[in-house]
C-alpha cells in the first residue's frame, strides 16, 4: 500500500517562487538540494509537502517538461516501502516504468518514476525512505 509522499512542481526558479509557497500557501521551507540537472527545494509537511524543481541544464528533462508545459505540476510521488517492487508491479496498476531500477533521491531516499499509460496521466515518483 502506498500513500502520498510530495507532489513535485515545476518552477523556472526556486528563488523567485519560494515566497508564494512559504507566505500565500503557508508551507514552510525544508530543504534544498543541488544536483547535476536539477535543484530541488521541499516545502511543508506529512502529505502536504511539495518538492519544487528547478532546471540546471537546457537538455535536462524538467528544462523540457518547463518549455513544452510551463511552470505546474510534474509528478505525484507516492510512499512506498520497496521501489523495486512498486516498479516491478507497476504494470499491473497501468504504469509504464521508467526507471528500470531505484536510483538515489532527494533527502536520502531511493526514488523510481513510472508513467501513466493513459492520456492526461500524470507521472507517479515512487519513494522509499532510508
Amino acid at each position: 500500500m502506498s500513500t502520498l509522499h510530495h507532489i513535485g512542481w515545476v518552477v523556472r526558479s526556486i528563488d523567485a517562487a519560494r515566497s508564494h509557497f512559504e507566505h500565500e500557501l503557508g508551507l514552510e521551507f525544508r530543504s534544498d538540494e543541488v544536483f547535476p540537472d536539477v535543484r530541488t527545494a521541499f516545502f511543508g509537511a506529512g502529505a502536504s509537502m511539495v518538492e519544487l524543481l528547478e532546471p540546471r541544464t537546457k537538455d535536462s528533462d524538467i528544462a523540457r517538461f518547463l518549455a513544452r508545459r510551463g511552470e505546474g505540476i510534474h509528478h505525484l510521488a507516492l510512499r512506498v516501502q520497496s521501489v523495486a517492487r512498486a516498479l516491478a508491479d507497476a504494470p499491473s496498476c497501468g504504469l509504464r516504468a521508467i526507471d528500470k531500477a531505484p536510483h538515489p533521491g532527494s533527502r536520502g531516499t531511493l526514488v523510481a518514476l513510472a508513467d501513466p499509460r493513459r492520456e492526461g496521466g500524470i507521472l507517479v515518483q515512487y519513494v522509499e525512505e532510508r
